[in-house]
């Protein structure tokens, strides 16, 4: 996956706060209390408007909290790979859904003039073809 790809899928997904308190703590990987995530965060936000936004983030399924002590500390749940993997799939089922052959079509047409996304599709294609269509 490139960097590049992820960034516009992420931010229509999330808040910007919410994408910035992810992007933290998927960089960091371990746990941190409110505070820390604040600290981190660019632009000084509010103590309280940070853990609110984290506090979603939790009844999301998107970080998990524990007490540590007095204060809660969050973890995210899965990494930036995963979520982005699983939002890509959600989207592109939609699109099929919603769309059928013409959203396949359009997506084969987006591809062209762009060789490497081209062979890493026609390599998806044998692959499903050989493996009778199980998980491309």
């Amino acid at each position: 996956m490139r960097e590049k790809d992820a960034a516009g899928g992420l931010a229509s997904s999330f808040g910007p706060l919410e994408l910035a308190i992810l992007e933290i703590h998927w960089g960091r990987g371990s746990e941190m209390d409110v505070a820390e995530s604040c600290a981190h965060l660019p632009g000084d936000p509010a103590y309280t408007t940070v853990k609110t936004v984290m506090e979603r983030l939790v009844r999301k399924g998107r970080l998990s909290r524990r007490k540590h002590g007095r204060a809660y500390v969050y973890r995210a749940t899965e990494s930036r790979e995963e979520v982005v993997e699983r939002l890509a799939a959600q989207s592109a089922r939609r699109l099929v859904d919603g769309f059928g052959a013409l959203a396949v079509t359009g997506f084969v047409d987006s591809l062209k003039g762009d060789a490497e996304q081209m062979a890493h599709l026609r390599e998806l294609l044998e692959r499903a073809a050989r493996d009778g269509g199980r998980d491309a």
